[in-house]
């Protein structure tokens, strides 16, 4: 979906509003025993999102893996290099491992074929290590953010189902049809399934299941369906645990001949992925038009990666726009997926969504509502 192309936090928490929009969802029979559907006493979509909001869960470790099927073929470096650009977050699957110790403590190790990438967030100090490149990259988080629930927002948050989640229910609103699915077993654990099928047809969300665990109350798993069978996007832990991590899992001293860049957050804590380093070149920031499920983000003009020149066995094969997308009359260029649609304008703008081709040229002229 469009939002998945934007920065997403580690969140833990529901906003109050989505509660209040569907307070009135009840029981759906099917809270069924067996294949895979373990009894647990029934609970409303509004009584789970409650338990959400309220969980007090601050520690927990475990492994995430992240599944995009769009539809796409595999991309470039798309599972080896442990890159979080838009090449690799839109094909094939990412591995990554979490260990959260309340707000001033978290780490995550994305894990590639060939390289892994790092990011560790220790008090006031936030670490990125690139094994690849063994480039590091510190920062001071500052004080006046430091103290926040969610003080350093990051690309590898992208690929937890907290993140996940966390955005699938801002997209609530009233054209939303909230439910309680049948019970899963997530990285072994009992868990609630909460649905949400947004009822405008002008996205391409099928519907999003949200595995919730029926202890602690911390998404597992999130699944996106697009027009395919199976989930066009899929995030879920295959493993974890509860337990305070040991401290040392927190502690990161630079590797022998790393390359050390000092990075001034200015008041705003931010990271770019491991990868995104500072030799290649910036990215146009995206804004976004409309709301909720039909959201669409915009920006300038395409990532320098998808008009760069490709090779196959030595020989030149375009660039990746010029391999994935379509040329409509008017010249523009569209790439279709099962869930993410994306127009590329003849004067360079882009507009990339979970919505319909149509919503997407609306917004190209202005006229999207």
């Amino acid at each position: 979906m469009g939002m998945m192309l934007s920065r997403r936090r580690l969140a833990w928490s529901v906003p109050a509003a989505v509660i209040a929009a569907v307070v009135t969802a009840g029981l759906l029979p099917g809270m069924a025993s067996g294949n895979g559907h373990p009894p647990l006493d029934p609970r409303s979509a509004a009584e789970l999102l409650v338990a959400v909001q309220g969980s007090t869960v601050e520690h927990l470790s475990g492994t995430v893996v992240e599944t995009a099927r769009l539809g796409l073929p595999d991309l470039p470096g798309s599972d080896r290099s442990a890159s979080l650009n838009w090449q690799s977050l839109i094909t094939g699957s990412h591995t990554a491992n979490v260990w959260v110790d309340g707000p001033d403590r978290q780490r995550i190790a994305v894990l590639g074929q060939l390289a892994e990438s790092d990011i560790v967030h220790n008090g006031k100090d936030l670490w990125t290590y690139s094994s690849r490149d063994n480039a590091v990259t510190h920062a001071v988080v500052p004080a006046d953010t430091a103290s926040k629930p969610n003080p350093v927002p990051t690309d590898a948050a992208d690929l937890t189902p907290q993140a996940a989640a966390d955005k699938a229910l801002k997209a609530i609103d009233p054209s939303t049809i909230v439910a309680v699915d049948e019970t899963a077993e997530v990285a072994g654990r009992s868990a609630y399934t909460i649905s949400l099928t947004p009822r405008d047809a002008r996205s391409t969300v099928r519907r999003v299941l949200i595995a919730v665990d029926s202890e602690y109350y911390v998404p597992l798993r999130v699944q996106v369906f697009g027009s395919g069978v199976d989930a066009a996007f899929e995030t879920a832990f295959t493993d974890i645990d509860f337990t305070r991590p040991h401290s040392s899992l927190f502690s990161f001293s630079p590797p022998d001949n790393a390359v050390v860049t000092e990075k001034d957050l200015g008041g705003h804590p931010s990271t770019d992925a491991p990868d995104a380093t500072a030799t290649q070149p910036a990215q146009p920031k995206p804004s976004v038009i409309g709301n909720g499920w039909t959201s669409i983000l915009t920006m300038s003009q395409p990532p320098a990666a998808a008009t760069a020149p490709g090779t196959h066995d030595g020989r030149p094969t375009g660039s990746l726009l010029d391999q994935l997308t379509s040329t409509l009359p008017n010249g523009d260029r569209l790439l279709k997926t099962s869930l993410i649609n994306a127009l590329i304008t003849t004067d360079g703008h882009v507009f990339v969504g979970a919505v319909t081709p149509e919503l997407l040229q609306k917004a190209a002229t202005g006229s999207a509502g």
